[in-house]
């Protein structure tokens, strides 16, 4: 198989890993969206629900792109495979925060499912630096997010007493 041929491949596995993902966590958030989540107190920097989809798009694609250069990188390095088992990870807290958030509808469960997403992304983004300044780059914009989702889930919790504080 040519070269080119090979990374189109990893190219489309990555994406698709990464879109894979983001569908996974869409079938818990979007019949809540409507319902419970439109029903809770939320801070008024929200943002508005028809731009959840697109924005949650938009973030897996960068996602499969940043997947796809840690791949391009030796995975027989060290840093190169530490980064990758950061990003695998990052991703499966990524899909476990929208199902404790929207599927178990535990606000406080996914805060801290949150910070520990939030954890990893800041070693991910260290780590991508020894592998990859571009896939370093394009997590920036994704932590930032992901902090900005922290506070509205901080603040749904704080505004919102009512709800469990622990779900299992």
């Amino acid at each position: 198989m040519s070269m080119v041929i090979r990374r189109f491949f990893q190219f489309i596995i990555s994406l698709g890993v990464c879109l894979l993902a983001g569908y996974i966590g869409s079938a818990y958030a979007i019949p809540m969206i409507p319902s419970w989540f439109a029903s809770l107190q939320k801070p008024d920097f929200t943002p508005p629900l028809s731009s959840l989809v697109p924005i949650g798009t938009l973030i897996y694609v960068v996602l499969g792109l940043v997947l796809y250069l840690i791949w391009q990188a030796d995975l027989k390095k060290k840093d190169t495979t530490i980064c990758f088992y950061l990003f695998i990870t990052g991703l499966v807290l990524n899909v476990l925060w929208i199902y404790v958030f929207f599927g178990l509808q535990s606000p406080f469960t996914a805060f801290i499912t949150m910070i520990m997403l939030l954890a990893i992304l800041v070693s991910m983004i260290y780590q991508c630096f020894r592998v990859s300044i571009l896939a370093c780059l394009l997590l920036v914009p994704y932590l930032i997010f992901a902090i900005i989702i922290a506070i509205i889930n901080f603040d749904i919790l704080m505004m919102n007493p009512n709800l469990p504080l622990l779900v299992i």
